[in-house]
Formats: structure tokens, C-alpha cells, sequence
């Protein structure tokens, strides 16, 4: 017998002697707290059954009589059942534990089944572990064909050094934001998918990973008829500037041409009058020049986007008072529908601020970042809660909406930073995709 059993075989026998000389209730509270020991000592049943028996025995050795054989066993009897109730609520709990563990991995189980995004957990060396059953709804590729796998092997090969990065990120506790990736279906196209993964952890230990995939086939359809959108828009808006510029130009050239004719055959003080006019359409033509500017800038198409910027913020600060500064450079020449995407954002920013900041200084910034150009608007007016504003339905009076739709036509994103009475800054982010043109180049 071990040193923690002979011990506690001497409380037990104290416990059985004081029930049998009539202490009753408190010995009996000894055999509960007894058991209570054991328990917590993980020591088992068979454990208190040799304690009994030693007790048992050596009470039995000193009887006499029949009779008294007979008081020993039942009291015995009764301060065995004591010492067990500990065990017995004890494995009552491990029982509604269980019961509650089954029922939760139930619920956890039919989650994962009935959700319509793929979960998907990896292993540490980046093997398919486990894939729900919507994965062969969106892919048809059979589940089983894949557990046991890499990854790898199922995403688009321009797309794969970024999986990989991910993977890594996540391996090492830095939790990616979302993440888009292409992934082969069965029939060998490809699907988009946006991903989020988290370190899976087990017993507080790294086992792999945890993440979840949706398909956004039907994003990309509508941010790809977005674009078109844009594009058209672009064109009509180009269509619209370019009549204003040039063919109201002309008109009002004509009339001025006309109007010198007629001067010339009126006396001097009635000629004098039409001078007065003939102002009057010079501002209207600088009007015309300024508005056809602003709706589609050739500034943007020859010269590129900081010097159509410029002229804008020229514009701007002429009519607003407001001092607009632009610094940095975006480098080479983007993607025509890049450059003309920041324009147009730049611009709605300008008038927001222009409508609501109250500001008297507005900064305009590039940098770029590897393969990633960033632009910061960045105002010192009164500034509003962000988390505020995008919660409401009014957020479009903001013009962050359309800002965000125009982004994800160019693969771009947006973050606001923001809280009131500290102004307000745009962090916008787009591909640094050239056209292949220097930053002063024409687009023919």
C-alpha cells in the first residue's frame, strides 16, 4: 500500500470506529470528505474498496457475537455508499459534460455542413485536412480526393506565391486580413475566392490552420460590369467636356467675330456697350474652359494624373478658398482606368470636404509600396465617427460608397480614419499596374 493510501486507510477507519460508537451524522460527513480526498488525490473506487476492507476487517476481528457482526456490516454498509457519493457526482458531471460536448460538436458539425462558404482547416506543412461539403458544390471536385493534400496544388499558379505568403503569416501568429485567391474547379476553370484564415490551435498548441472561403464569382461579374460602367460613363463624360470645350468654343469664337464686324460699323459709344458684351462671353467661354476641364481634364490623358490633380486642386482652391496641397508622385503611368478611377475619387474627397469638413487645408499624397501605390487625402476640418457614418444608410451622403464601388472596379481599397474635431483622412490603395509609359507620356 502506497503512503497516500495508508494514510487515508487511517482516517477511514477512525471514520468507521466514530459511526459505530453513535456519532452518526458527523461521521458519515467524515467518510464524504474522505471520498472527496480520494478523488482529488486520483485515486479510483477500487481504491476506497481496499479501505473498507482493511477497516471492515479489523472491526469484524474484534466482534463477538453474531449480532454484532451483523450492526459492524451495515454500518460499514452505509459509510461505504458516503465515501462513494463524491465518485458518483463526479461521473454524474463528466457525464453532462460529454452529453454537452456531443451536443455542441452536433450543432459545430451541422454549422460547418450547412454553411455556404467553404471551412477548410490545413496542416502544418500545409496539407488539406479537412473540407466541408459545399467545397464540392462550388469546385466539384470530390472532398475525399483531396483531404490528405497541399494546398498548393489547387490554387491558380500566378496566385500561389501569395497563397504561400499567407499560409505563413498565419503559421507565425500575424492574422492576414482577407485575401483573394483563384482556385481549380474540376473542369479546370477557375474559381474567385475570398479567404480568411486563423491559427488552429489545440491544447494551446499550433496544429495548423482555420479558414474559410467564399466564392465571389458574382462579385467579380458585377465589379467587372462596374468597370464597363465607369468606362462608358468615362467616355460620355469625355464626349460631353470635349463639345463644351470645342464646339461651344467655336460657336462663341463665331460671336465674337460677329460682334467685332458690327462694332465697327456702330458709332463709338454704342460700340462701346457691345465691349461690355464681348466680356461677358469671355468669362462664359473661361466658364465653359474650366467646366469642360473639370468633367473630362485632357490634362489627365497628355500629361497624367499629378498634373490633372494639380489643376484641379488649382481650381478648386480658386473657388473655395481652400489651400490644397499635392505631394509625392505616382510614379510611372497607371492603367487608364486606374488614373482615371483616383481622378474622380480625388475630386468626390475635394467636394465632401468642400461640403461638410470646414476645413482650411487639404493634403494630397503619394507613395508607393512595392507593387501597391497609396494616395491619403487628408483634411484638418471637423472630422465625424466613422464607424457611425458607414453604419448609416446616409453614408452615401459622404460619397464613401461610390469611392468604395470605384475601388473595387481597379482592385483598389479604402480605409477612413477619422474622429470628430480631428479631421478627416482617406487611405486609398490601388495596383501599381503601369501602362508601360513614363509619368509625363501622352495616352494617344
Amino acid at each position: 500500500m502506497n503512503p497516500e493510501l495508508r494514510e487515508l486507510a487511517g482516517e477511514y477507519a477512525r471514520a468507521l470506529e466514530n459511526y459505530l460508537v453513535g456519532r452518526g451524522e458527523a461521521a458519515l460527513q467524515e467518510a464524504y470528505e474522505l471520498g472527496r480526498k480520494t478523488l482529488a488525490k486520483g485515486l479510483g473506487v477500487l481504491d476506497v474498496s481496499t479501505l473498507q476492507h482493511r477497516a471492515l476487517l479489523k472491526c469484524l476481528l474484534r466482534a463477538r457475537t453474531a449480532k454484532e457482526w451483523s450492526r459492524i456490516l451495515t454500518a460499514a454498509n452505509k459509510l461505504f455508499v458516503e465515501s462513494l457519493l463524491p465518485f458518483e457526482m463526479s461521473h454524474r458531471r463528466v457525464q453532462e459534460v460529454n452529453t454537452a460536448l456531443r451536443e455542441s460538436e452536433q450543432r459545430y458539425r451541422n454549422l460547418v455542413d450547412t454553411a455556404r462558404d467553404v471551412i477548410y482547416t490545413l496542416s502544418l506543412d500545409g496539407k488539406i485536412k479537412s473540407l466541408n461539403p459545399v467545397f464540392e458544390t462550388i469546385t466539384g471536385w470530390p472532398r475525399a480526393e483531396w483531404i490528405g493534400r497541399e494546398f498548393p496544388l489547387l490554387v491558380h499558379p500566378d496566385d500561389l506565391p501569395r497563397a504561400v505568403a499567407f499560409f505563413k503569416a498565419v503559421l507565425d501568429g500575424r492574422v492576414p486580413p482577407t485575401f483573394e485567391l483563384r482556385v481549380v474547379t474540376k473542369s479546370g476553370a477557375y474559381v474567385p475566392g475570398e479567404f480568411m484564415a486563423t491559427p488552429l490551435m489545440q491544447d494551446a498548441q499550433l496544429v495548423g490552420v482555420l479558414g474559410v472561403a467564399r466564392d465571389i464569382t458574382d462579385r467579380k461579374r458585377a465589379e467587372e460590369a462596374l468597370r464597363h460602367l465607369n468606362e462608358a460613363l468615362e467616355e460620355e463624360i469625355k464626349r460631353i467636356a470635349h463639345a463644351l470645350h470645342d464646339e461651344a468654343g467655336q460657336l462663341l469664337a463665331s460671336v465674337h467675330i460677329g460682334l467685332a464686324e458690327v462694332a465697327r460699323e456702330l458709332p463709338p459709344h454704342v460700340s462701346r456697350r457691345l465691349e461690355d458684351v464681348r466680356g461677358l462671353l469671355t468669362k462664359i467661354e473661361e466658364q465653359l474652359r474650366h467646366l469642360s476641364h473639370e468633367l473630362r481634364p485632357t490634362i489627365l490623358d497628355d500629361l497624367g494624373l499629378r498634373p490633372a490633380l494639380e489643376f484641379l486642386a488649382d481650381g478648386v482652391s480658386r473657388r473655395t478658398g481652400l489651400q490644397i496641397l499635392v505631394e509625392g508622385a505616382p510614379g510611372k503611368r497607371l492603367a487608364a482606368p486606374t488614373e482615371t478611377a483616383l481622378y474622380r475619387i480625388v475630386q468626390e474627397a475635394l467636394t465632401n470636404v468642400t461640403k461638410h469638413a470646414q476645413a482650411t487645408r487639404v493634403t494630397i499624397r503619394f507613395a508607393r509600396e512595392g507593387r501597391v501605390l497609396r494616395c491619403t487625402i487628408r483634411d484638418n476640418g471637423t472630422g465625424f465617427d466613422v464607424l457611425a457614418v458607414q453604419a448609416r444608410r446616409g453614408a452615401r451622403g459622404l460619397g464613401l460608397i461610390g469611392i468604395q464601388e470605384r475601388l473595387n472596379a481597379v482592385g483598389g481599397t479604402l480605409n477612413v480614419i477619422s474622429t470628430p474635431g480631428s479631421g478627416a483622412e482617406l487611405v486609398i490603395s490601388v495596383p501599381a499596374e503601369t501602362s508601360g509609359a513614363d509619368a509625363d507620356s501622352p495616352r494617344r
